[in-house]
This record gives C-alpha cells, structure tokens and sequence, in this order.
C-alpha cells in the first residue's frame, strides 16, 4: 500500500512540475530586417505558359509573432494594361518636354493585398507562405515562396531576398534563363522570379528620397546604381542589365557626361537625354539617343520610370506608343538613406495608329513583362559577375560625306554588330572582321548602300555571330567599303578601327 501510495506522489508531482507545454518561440525577422520592397514575377516561355506573364510590385511586412503582410500593385499580361499620363517633365535642356507615364493602376491605392506567416528552413531560406487575400478572405489553396537570403548589405543596413536564378550572367536575346527546378523551388505557384530588399525605415513617403535629393546630395549623386532584369519577351525570358555606367551627377564623360540628369520644373521627376543607347541602335538614329524619365507617383516609396529611343518619335518631341513604362519603390536602409529601387515593367504593345492595345492577337511576342533591381553598386553589391557585363563598343568610320555608324555589342557567347549606314554619294557597305579565340576569323558585311536606294540615304542593320562560351573574338576590325557605282569595284576607304572589349574602338 506504501509502495503504492508513493507510485501517486510521484505521478502527481510530475503532472505539477510539468506546466504547461511551451509554445514555438516566433521566428527571427529576415536579415533582422521588417519593411520590405519587393519585385515578383511569373514569367516564362510562350511554350510555358502562352504569353500569360504577370508582375508584381510590393511591400512586406514581417512581425515578430511570425506573421507576414503585402499589399501590392500586379498586373497580367492579357489583361494589356495601358500606359497613363503621370505628370509632365519640363526639364529643359536636351530633355523634350513630354508626358512622363506609368502603368494604368500605380498611382493608386495597391490592387491587392496577402496575408500569411514566414519561417527559416534549415539550409537558411526564408519561407512565405500567404494564406488570406483580401479582406482575410481564405486563398483557395496556400501560396509558398522560398527566398534567398543575404544580410550585411549597406553596413548591415540593408539585407536582400532573390529567388533562385534571379542573378547570374547577361544572356543573349534568345537564350533562356533557367527557371528554379523542383530540387531548388521558388514558389508552390506560378511565380518564378523576384527581388526585394529590407530595412528598419518606415514606408511612407517621409523615408523616399526626392528627385532634387538624387540630383544635389554627393552621397547619391555620385552612385552608380545597377542590377539585373530578368524578362520575358519574344516567347524567351532572358537575364539582361538594369541602370548603366551613368551617376546623377555625372562628369566623368564617355557613357556619364556632365550634368546628364535635369531637374523638372512643375513637377517631381528628372529626365536624361541618355546618349549612344544600345538598344535604340537598330532603330535607325545616327546618335542611338534614349530619352528617360524618373518620377515620383502617389505615396509610399513609389516613383516610375519611362524611357523610349528618341528616333521612334521621327519628327515630334514626344512618342505616344511602345514606350517601356516601370512602377519601382525605392529602398532605403535602416538610416533613411536611398540606395536604389526594385520595380517591373509591364509593356503592352499599342497600334502606333490608334495607341490602343492590339486586338485580339495581341502582338503577345513584342511585349516586355520583368522584375529586376536597380540599386547601389558599392553598397548593395548586386549579384552580376563582371564578365556577364556587356560593353558597347561605338564606332563611326566617315568617308566623304557618307559615313558608317554603330556599335559592337559584347555578350558571353555572341557579338552584335549593328548600326546606321548614311550614302550621299556613290555606294558603301560596313565590315566587321571577328578575329576568334581559336586563329579563324568571322566576316560580316552590311547590304552595299547606293545614293538613291533609300528616300534619306540610310540603312540600319543588325547581324550577329555566336559562339561557344570563351570562344569569342579578341578583336574586331571595322571598315568601310566604298565604290564610284553599284558595279564597282570595292575598296576599303577611310580609318580602319581596332575593337576590343574592353578597349572601345580605336
């Protein structure tokens, strides 16, 4: 009876001393990190999903309780969202004076809005799992996104979240960036690609530094700010740059002359006649100009970017149409400081006749839908190796009163050769001889030009060669062919330029 009334004490006294049981302690924000802007999209090929890309631009707020909150702006690639005028920049300058637009919707309160919880995953992601829409309202099923997650950024004032393939080399327009794999998931839906940064500033638009300050204030003026752009357009999704060699301030000269940005009267933006543009070379403008515009839209973070190749405007001061509109939040660190943004483009393509969205074909191919990040070089240290840099080396070769215009544009397995070429006497073709890494040399010529073939004497063009990875060419040779007649002969006239891609032309 002893032995058992002892059994009892034991058990009851173990039953009080256990308590009750303990609750999973929450877990630790992102990076030590609670305010987030973030960039998500579903993007993939047109065999993936048949043009059926959307974006997504948001805020993140995590708690300490390990809940989690977004509101966000999005918009569907078959929904053909339209451009909207958002102020007017009255730059002055080489600037024309033209609305500044944005994507139908971001000037107003976010479109949507998700709830859930986060966690760490043993191997360090960071796992979101959003579990309410709207309102609260249940989702018909979680949505799970796992991020990468980097801290120490802008002296431990910033950290970052990348899905798997978001960073890596420059790719070729036409050569596709991997998509996350089941063995390395980015999401249990359909997005694929994302970008965001965190910090400990607030939100509001007391934190976003103002255009004049990305003008005047040296610790943002001088920064060059970078990043990647992960895209899908002509049924490929590709990885190119965002930002350039330029700062705000400028001065240095080459792709960042003096004064490049100007500051708009009537208005909160900045515009920048942007010279020797890449992707304007092929649209036939002897001088390649961009025209680009930075504003601030609504409250938050929220500013917007508009750029557009100035040779598609012909004779008027602004183009109305295919211009590449991008809603972009900024980031700030935990001392308030700008250091950069995240945004997306989501580019409908309107009838240059009408401005309106194609029918119901859509021109689905000739769109642009994207998420990259823009952001300091020194201090966010944006995942771009420096070989996946591409340079553009410029030329012009002049004979006479013709001339030969363009640039070399440098990929990992591919060199553009692509440019102008302006006949006011006579017939000329351009020539490009690619001398390769294994001895051989590659050749390509333009079309030969004679007076009168063209209404203004010019012809562009755009040829390329490809190559296994490391097998490119060291140099190129770029001549210009003259003749007295279409019947020839040929022969090399004026400077012959020595390219390299790391040298320019010389």
């Amino acid at each position: 009876m002893r032995a058992l009334l002892g059994v009892f004490a034991l058990v009851a006294g173990l039953l009080v001393t256990a308590g009750p049981a303990q609750a999973e302690p929450a877990p630790a924000l992102p990076g030590g990190k609670k305010n987030w802007v973030v960039s998500v999209g579903g993007l993939d090929t047109a065999a993936g999903n048949d043009y059926r890309n959307w974006v997504r631009l948001g805020y993140y707020e995590f708690h300490s309780d390990g809940t989690v909150l977004t509101h966000y702006w999005n918009w569907s690639q078959r929904d053909q969202p339209v451009r909207v005028n958002a102020m007017t920049a009255t730059c002055g300058g080489d600037v024309p004076t033209c609305p500044v637009r944005t994507v139908e919707g971001f000037a107003g309160s976010p479109t949507g809005e998700f709830q859930g919880v986060f966690t760490h995953l043993a191997d360090g992601r960071l796992q979101v799992t959003w579990q309410k829409g709207t309102g609260g309202a249940d989702l018909a099923k979680d949505l799970v996104e796992y991020w990468q997650v980097e801290t120490g950024l802008a002296a431990d004032g910033v950290a970052r979240i990348t899905s798997p393939t978001y960073y890596g080399a420059y790719m070729a327009q036409g050569v596709e960036v991997p998509t996350p794999t089941s063995a390395s998931p980015f999401s249990n839906y359909s997005a694929t690609f994302g970008v965001g940064y965190g910090s400990n500033a607030e939100l509001g638009a007391d934190t976003r530094a103002s255009m004049s300050e990305l003008l005047t204030d040296p610790a943002y003026s001088t920064e060059r700010y970078r990043g990647a752009f992960v895209v899908a357009k002509q049924g490929v999704v590709g990885r190119e740059g965002a930002g350039g060699d330029w700062t705000f301030g400028g001065g240095d000269g080459g792709d960042n002359p003096a004064d490049p940005w100007k500051r708009c009267s009537g208005a909160a933006c900045i515009g920048y006649l942007q010279p020797g543009a890449a992707t304007c070379a092929k649209n036939g403008v002897d001088d390649f100009d961009r025209v680009r515009y930075i504003g601030e839209v609504g409250g938050g973070r929220r500013n917007t970017e508009e750029y557009w190749c100035q040779g598609l405007a012909g004779a008027a001061d602004c183009y109305a149409y295919n211009s590449h509109p991008r809603p972009m939040l900024q980031v700030v660190d935990d001392s308030g400081r700008f250091q950069g943004w995240v945004g997306v483009e989501a580019f409908t393509h309107v009838s240059t006749s009408t401005g309106l969205p194609d029918g119901p074909d859509g021109h689905w191919d000739e769109g642009y839908w994207g998420v990259f990040d823009m952001v300091s070089i020194s201090r966010l240290r944006p995942g771009i190796p420096a070989s996946s840099v591409n340079p553009f080396s410029k030329f012009t070769v002049p004979y006479g009163n013709s001339s030969v215009s363009g640039a070399l544009r440098w990929y990992g397995t591919q060199v553009s050769f692509l440019g102008t070429n302006h006949v006011v006497s006579g017939c000329r073709y351009a020539e490009a001889l690619m001398f390769m890494a294994d001895g051989t040399t590659q050749r390509l010529t333009t079309s030969p030009l004679c007076v009168g073939m063209e209404e203004d004497g010019k012809r562009t063009f755009d040829q390329k060669v490809t190559f296994a990875e490391g097998a490119g060419p060291s140099r190129v040779q770029v001549r210009y062919w003259v003749a007295a007649g279409s019947s020839g002969p040929y022969s090399a006239a004026g400077t012959v330029l020595q390219c390299s891609r790391t040298g320019g032309c010389v």
